[in-house]
C-alpha cells in the first residue's frame, strides 16, 4: 500500500509539473486568497440579495452550465462573467473572461454530453453558493455516464456579473477512468 501510494504521488508530481501555460504559473492558494480579498463582498459594492438582477445572474448561471455546450457558452459567457472574472477548479486556475471563455469552450472538445442538474442554492452576505450534480460523458467513452457532485462559491458585481468563481468537486472520479493512475486511484478508494 504504502509503495502504491507513493507510485501515485510520484506520477501526480510528474503530471501537474510538466503542466504548462501562464494559468500554471501562479496556481496556489496564495493567488486564490487574493481574488477572495479582490472580490469581498463588503468591500465593493455588488449585486444586491432579493433584485430582479440576482434574479437574471442566477437564471443566467443555471442556463449556461445546464446545457453545456460550445453554442451556449459562446451565446452566454460574456454575459455572465465579468472582464477580469477568476475562476479555479479542480484542473486549473484562470485570470480573465477570455481565458475562462476559452476554457469552457475546451471542455465541449471532449464532452459527448454534460447536463448540470442545479439542486439548491444559498446565499449568505454577497457570497452565492450552487449545488449541483453533472451527468456527462466522455467522446471516446460515450456510454460511460458518469455523475459528478459538486458546488460553486461564486460572486456577483453590481452588474450581475460573476468576479468570482471557485468550482468544488471530486476529481479522482474522472481521475480514476484514466489509464495507469486510475488502476492506483481505485485501489486506493477501495482501501486496498
Amino acid at each position: 500500500m504504502r509503495k502504491e501510494a507513493l507510485l501515485v504521488c510520484s506520477v501526480l508530481l510528474v503530471f501537474y509539473g510538466c503542466a504548462t501555460g501562464v494559468q500554471n504559473k501562479k496556481y496556489g492558494m496564495e493567488t486564490y486568497y487574493q481574488a477572495l480579498q479582490d472580490t469581498d463582498p463588503h468591500k465593493h459594492d455588488m449585486i444586491q440579495p432579493g433584485s430582479e438582477k440576482e434574479r437574471e445572474a442566477i437564471a443566467l448561471f443555471g442556463t449556461l452550465y445546464a446545457t453545456y455546450t460550445e453554442d451556449n457558452i459562446r451565446r452566454y459567457a460574456r454575459d455572465m462573467y465579468a472582464q477580469d472574472a477568476y475562476y479555479r477548479d479542480s484542473f486549473i486556475e484562470l485570470q480573465g473572461l477570455e481565458n475562462i471563455e476559452a476554457y469552457l469552450i475546451q471542455g465541449t472538445h471532449i464532452m459527448h454530453e454534460v447536463a448540470l442538474d442545479l439542486q439548491d442554492i444559498a446565499e449568505h452576505d454577497g457570497n452565492y453558493y450552487f449545488r449541483w450534480v453533472t451527468k456527462f460523458s466522455l467522446k471516446r467513452k460515450k456510454n460511460d455516464v458518469m455523475y459528478l457532485p459538486g458546488m460553486s462559491h461564486v460572486r456577483f458585481n453590481k452588474e450581475g456579473k460573476i468576479v468570482f468563481h471557485q468550482d468544488f468537486w471530486d476529481a479522482g472520479i474522472i481521475y480514476e477512468r484514466l489509464p495507469i493512475i486510475g488502476f492506483f486511484i481505485r485501489r486506493i478508494k477501495r482501501g486496498k
